[in-house]
């Protein structure tokens, strides 16, 4: 089920791709994901797929795809921990100590917790991972990615 890890760090999920699994997962209807990609094959924005998906408002039996829903599943299909933000429990004096809000917009991601030995960034894109390298060398800590919904990490 686990998709074979990306080699190019910058690797970003693409929507033909998000479709794809979903249509793999039996999550998607066929007909539907087929008419999406179509649809949306000319897409060039900043709209995170999942975030297009769920606009969709499929349901999987009697369940609605929600991005919560789909943040969840995308975090089980590519091996990793899910996270949910929840921006009363992050302590922003010490994340912000981590990057800057600009860099972590540059590449959607979100510190959301700080220890002793390591950072937890939450990120929506799975395979881009450019900017690791440079915060484990200015933080000297371990980096735990999770993912988390991108609306949430956008906010």
């Amino acid at each position: 089920m686990q998709q074979a890890v990306k080699t190019e760090a910058t690797a970003r999920l693409t929507l033909a791709q998000i479709i794809d699994w979903l249509v793999e997962d039996r999550i998607a209807d066929p007909a539907a994901a087929e008419k999406l990609k179509k649809e949306r094959r000319h897409y060039r924005g900043v709209m995170h797929p999942l975030v297009m998906v769920a606009e969709q408002k499929w349901k999987k039996g009697s369940s609605l795809l929600t991005l919560e829903a789909l943040t969840e599943w995308l975090a089980r299909r590519v091996g990793m921990e899910y996270r949910h933000i929840d921006p009363l429990k992050i302590d922003f004096s010490a994340v912000t100590e981590i990057m800057s809000s600009a860099y972590a917009t540059r590449f959607r991601i979100l510190p959301v917790g700080v220890s002793s030995k390591e950072v937890t960034i939450a990120v929506c894109e799975p395979y881009a991972r450019e900017w690791e390298k440079e915060i484990q060398r200015i933080t000297k800590l371990e980096i735990k990615r999770v993912i988390a919904n991108p609306q949430d990490i956008e906010r």
